[in-house]
């Protein structure tokens, strides 16, 4: 199974250089758009070929109990959610909803920790790149 995944991961890795080589690269000082995605393929790939190649103790396969199959698919339900719905409702709800969402149902906290924890969160995040870096994120119908 690792080989497997160092496989689909070295993939990854040579998709990412691919989509990436039409931006420029820059150099250590002064990075262009380029830099960040080819740091990350060449580290996909180098960390796949220790996945590949690596000769370590084989442990027993253990199947995969049905509960972690259903976390990982709300998780994965939930995600999918954000990415069609951050556009129409903003980030700050989108982000909210799914943080709420997050720590509610896959961390079981108490929802007041949830909402409050999401709130925070998502405040913060906000705050960081909308208002001290100036970078623009989706305002949805309601403007924020």
């Amino acid at each position: 199974m690792d080989r497997i995944t160092g496989i689909f991961v070295f993939c990854l890795g040579i998709c990412i250089f691919w989509q990436g080589r039409r931006y420029p690269v820059g150099t250590l000082r002064a990075p262009g758009p380029g830099f960040f995605p080819n740091v990350v393929a060449s580290v996909l790939i180098i960390l796949s070929l220790f996945m590949i190649f690596a000769k370590g103790e084989r442990h027993e396969q253990r199947p995969i109990p049905p509960q972690a199959i259903k976390r990982v698919s709300l998780v994965y339900a939930i995600l999918l959610g954000y990415f069609f719905l951050i556009n129409t409702l903003g980030f700050l709800i989108t982000s909210f909803f799914l943080l709420s969402l997050l720590f509610g149902l896959v961390d079981a906290q108490k929802w007041y920790q949830a909402a409050f924890l999401s709130f925070v969160s998502a405040g913060l995040v906000f705050v960081l790149f909308e208002i001290l870096l100036k970078s623009p994120l989706p305002h949805g119908l309601f403007g924020f």
